[in-house]
């Protein structure tokens, strides 16, 4: 019998957790498993808690260094949500160290939409920065 050439790992289950930086501008909403068309909805209802705010919205980070995997549809979700707090005058970055989903931002032109960095730390310096 033939061993298959490649194994699959498998699938961190997906999960969110939410963080507020110290001053309480900034959220951060970490990203763990594989955002795709059936969990895309998750992350959604949870970045429109900050984006839909009455009150001025934070800054938000999406950190997907715990993402295995991201689709279109968690792209679509991304964008969206960085267009709703544009409309505040906030900012979203990304964090992400994998490379396929560099390449996959970088495809679709996310990357050029707002930052993509390595770390939390970047991150937050990037959603701060004053707008040029």
């Amino acid at each position: 019998m033939t061993q298959p050439r490649h194994s699959h790992a498998t699938p961190t289950s997906f999960g969110l957790a939410e963080e507020r930086l110290d001053d309480g501008e900034v959220v951060v909403i970490a990203v763990r498993g594989e955002l795709d068309l059936f969990t895309a909805p998750e992350l959604r209802e949870a970045l429109r808690e900050h984006t839909d705010a009455v009150q001025r919205p934070p800054h938000v980070i999406a950190d997907l260094s715990g993402c295995s995997f991201v689709d279109a549809s968690g792209c679509q979700v991304l964008l969206r949500a960085a267009r709703r707090l544009a409309a505040h005058e906030r900012r979203l970055a990304i964090v992400n160290t994998n490379p396929g989903t560099a390449r996959i931002l970088s495809v679709m032109g996310l990357d050029e939409l707002f930052p993509v960095v390595a770390t939390r730390a970047e991150a937050a310096a990037a959603v701060r920065r004053p707008a040029t």
